[in-house]
């Protein structure tokens, strides 16, 4: 399976996603389209979105033909949705709260991820959320913790996020992307 990360500036949440995924599930290959500077990911496989991020979200998409795209940013969000136009399922994931969330992040995402069921009851309150919703917190890496506290990292708890993937590429359209890369 491909998993496709976008994001803009620093993001922390994406790094520490990246990091735990490669190490507890070696077989999804994650790939980066990013905006901003280099964050830590430390993925073979990275673009460098401009100001102007379609022409190189579409190279992006087109290189990697991903199973699906986790997108920290709204505004790739919605790009990836107009680029793709539903054919590869969307995961929109906020960081930290939904003040002044662009509506259409939401609405036209396959999934929401949010770090806590706060966050999660206040957008469903104001916004139509996707069907699949999924709380998972900010946990941090492993090597930041101690050593008897190590339940509590990403990499203990990131097979929910894996199990997230695979549920949204079993969808029927997921399979585009596989047959698009066996050709």
């Amino acid at each position: 399976m491909r998993v496709l990360l976008l994001r803009q500036e620093l993001c922390a949440r994406a790094r520490v996603h990246a990091v735990a995924l490669s190490s507890a599930h070696p077989q999804i290959e994650l790939a980066l389209a990013r905006q901003g500077a280099r964050g830590g990911e430390s993925l073979q496989l990275e673009w460098q979105l401009d100001d102007r991020p379609a022409r190189g979200l579409r190279v992006a998409l087109a290189e990697f033909a991903p199973d699906v795209i986790h997108s920290y940013a709204e505004t790739l969000t919605i790009s990836a949705r107009e680029l793709t136009a539903g054919r590869i399922p969307l995961i929109h994931d906020i960081e930290t709260d939904g003040d002044g969330l662009e509506p259409r992040a939401l609405e036209e995402s396959d999934a929401l991820i949010v770090p806590s069921h706060e966050l999660l009851e206040e957008l469903g309150s104001a916004h139509v959320l996707p069907a699949v919703t999924c709380v998972f917190p900010s946990y941090p890496l492993a090597r930041e913790l101690q050593a008897k506290e190590r339940d509590l990292s990403a990499e203990a708890n990131i097979d929910r996020l894996a199990s997230l993937y695979q549920s949204l590429a079993r969808e029927p359209m997921a399979g585009i992307a596989a047959e698009l890369r066996n050709r």
